[in-house]
């Protein structure tokens, strides 16, 4: 009876190697998952405008645990600017206790490669984020460091594939670093001879100025971004490039490669799914796809949140402490701070100029539900909400040319109908699309399309002119960037740090009480038709044009004396010298 017995065990197993293990031993999955840009956010809340918002290390948390009930073979990288950036994280960036580390390590991440937030650390303060970290801190190029940093790690799956991750930063803040290439060609050679992986990634916090793919720019060009080189010299070894430093989604594949930028927040997380076969007892990529997965779409772990309750009462009390005092009251309306000069956003905007020593400044990143400042005790919480989003600062060299396309822009975004302002849809979604500009004098002429007036320090600027001008980062890459200009110099500072730093100094002490100095206004052009009876100084006056500029405006007056009823008169007037009620002041497109 035995004999029979083993003979069926043998015919099982037999097929059970040949029907189930076959297809296991020749195909295998790995998923890379992809952050960047988290900027300490945790819990799924936005500080800038008090609202909800599906972001931050819990949703990533919950996305992730949701993930391994059906895939083990997961790879988890981070690209950087994980740990400040927003209220949560500027808080805890230096306590013992940093929920923004612990909840990282939660999740299970195996890498990451510190952005120039971090780098912007003092070496100490680098050192104890780093030595919090359970997982691997890739930084080839990084010298100097007490705590240790690696050029790469190699994970092996379950199923047994080997994944080699080598990591580089941009050579950014007071360290001392190698050159990147080279740190990775001499590891590069060593990990493939000696390690042999079936998958290569490549991961560093610097963003791309080109489309990996098409070549098309996506960037005005800067020093931090590195990627763009390492795809060149390494396109041939890598079959993953994951960058960061950039506050966009890309997801792009080609020839069985992939390319991330994760976007910001922790708003999303690129998902990376590779494909392998078996080919002559060696792994090969069959198919790589990237999907760009929001965290809108997760349904967040209750405990999770419930642990992180813990964490925000300290948080709201040090966002309610006082910074300064105002003694007047600030309105703000995202259409009319496009319309006219606005508190605001010069101080924010003149607080950036003073810290990057620039000649003019861009601010157009406000928060488009801000209300404005109430007369009383400015808290932090105020100054948060004054900016409205994380963003660093770029210091870019300008010609007056540049200049003047940039002001001249508004034609596209804004028309003139029926008496009324009317925005396009874009900017009922995208407000900072307008570029506003301090420490220019400039007057558009709305209707026309027009520059009536372009000045700097009281004189007419050239094309020829020179400028260096701080912008947000935020519009050097994206959708509808400035690509004028040439970055001379990166400062990876939180604005909202800098105005934390800077704004007594621009508004004169502890108090706010000053005035707009109005260096920009919306214009009209019209047209007067002369009248029978009509003088030339009644018209003037019922214009509320001075009689100069009417003369100026109309060559065709060759004596004032002398004017002609049907001549059509050309004058300008502010738009809200012209406005009818507030409720009918403007309108935007559907």
């Amino acid at each position: 009876m035995k004999k029979p017995i083993m003979s069926i065990l043998f015919i099982v197993l037999f097929y059970i190697f040949a029907l189930g293990a076959g297809p296991s031993a020749t195909e295998a999955d790995v998923v890379i998952l992809h952050s960047s840009n988290v900027y300490g956010n945790v819990v799924p809340y936005n500080y800038f405008t008090e609202s909800f918002e599906a972001k931050g290390l819990i949703p990533i948390y919950s996305y992730v645990q949701e993930l391994k009930s059906n895939n083990e073979n997961l790879v988890l990288i981070d690209t950087g600017n994980l740990t400040y950036g927003s209220p949560f994280g500027d808080y805890y960036i230096d306590k013992p206790d940093n929920p923004v580390m612990t909840l990282f390590n939660q999740i299970g991440y195996d890498v990451f490669v510190p952005g120039t937030f971090e780098l912007s650390l003092e070496q100490d303060r680098l050192e104890n984020l780093i030595g919090k970290f359970k997982g691997y801190t890739l930084a080839g190029n990084l010298k100097g460091l007490n705590t240790k940093v690696y050029t790469y790690y190699t994970k092996v799956l379950p199923n047994g594939l080997k994944v080699a991750t080598i990591g580089v930063t941009p050579n950014y803040g007071k360290m001392t670093f190698d050159d990147q290439v080279k740190v990775i060609k001499e590891k590069l050679t060593k990990l493939k001879e000696q390690v042999k992986p079936d998958v290569i990634v490549l991961a560093t916090s610097g963003g791309i100025t080109n489309d990996p793919i098409t070549g098309k720019k996506l960037a005005l060009e800067s020093d931090l971004n590195i990627g763009d080189r390492l795809v060149k010299e390494f396109a041939k070894d890598v079959d993953v490039f994951l960058f960061g430093n950039e506050a966009i989604v890309y997801t792009g594949t080609n020839n069985n490669k992939a390319y991330s930028i994760p976007g910001a927040d922790g708003s999303s997380i690129n998902e990376i799914n590779i494909k392998l076969n078996k080919v002559s007892n060696k792994w090969a990529i069959k198919d790589i796809s990237i999907k760009n997965v929001d965290m809108a779409s997760v349904e967040v772990s209750q405990p999770i949140l419930s642990w992180a309750e813990q964490y925000e009462a300290p948080v709201e009390n040090w966002l309610n402490e006082r910074v300064l005092d105002s003694t007047i009251t600030v309105g703000f309306h995202k259409y009319m701070a496009i319309l006219e000069d606005n508190l605001i956003t010069e101080i924010v905007n003149k607080s950036i100029i003073d810290y990057t020593k620039a000649s003019a400044g861009i601010w157009n990143v406000f928060n488009p539900n801000y209300s404005g400042l109430a007369e009383g005790i400015v808290t932090r919480k105020d100054i948060y909400k004054m900016v409205g989003k994380t963003t660093t600062v770029k210091l870019v060299q300008m010609t007056g040319m540049d200049i003047r396309n940039l002001v001249a822009s508004y034609s596209k975004y804004i028309k003139f109908s029926d008496s009324r302002i009317v925005f396009s849809s874009l900017l009922s979604k995208e407000p900072w699309i307008i570029d506003l500009f301090e420490n220019i004098q400039y007057e558009n002429v709305i209707n026309d399309g027009t520059i009536r007036r372009l000045d700097f320090a009281g004189k007419p600027i050239s094309d020829s002119d020179q400028f260096f001008v701080s912008l947000p980062s935020l519009r050097t890459y994206g959708d509808n960037p400035i690509f004028a200009g040439k970055v001379v110099k990166d400062f990876e500072v939180p604005v909202a740090n800098i105005l934390l730093e800077n704004i007594k100094t621009i508004v004169g002490g502890e108090t706010i009480n000053l005035q707009e100095d109005m260096n920009r206004s919306v214009y009209i052009a019209l047209q007067y038709t002369v009248q029978p009876g009509d003088t030339f100084r009644q018209i003037a006056y019922r214009l509320a044009v001075s009689e100069d500029e009417l003369l100026k405006l109309n060559p065709v007056i060759k004596d004032v004396n002398l004017i002609r009823p049907g001549w059509k008169l050309n004058y300008y007037k502010r738009y809200l010298d012209l406005i009818p009620p507030l409720k009918e002041l403007f309108e935007y497109e559907d």
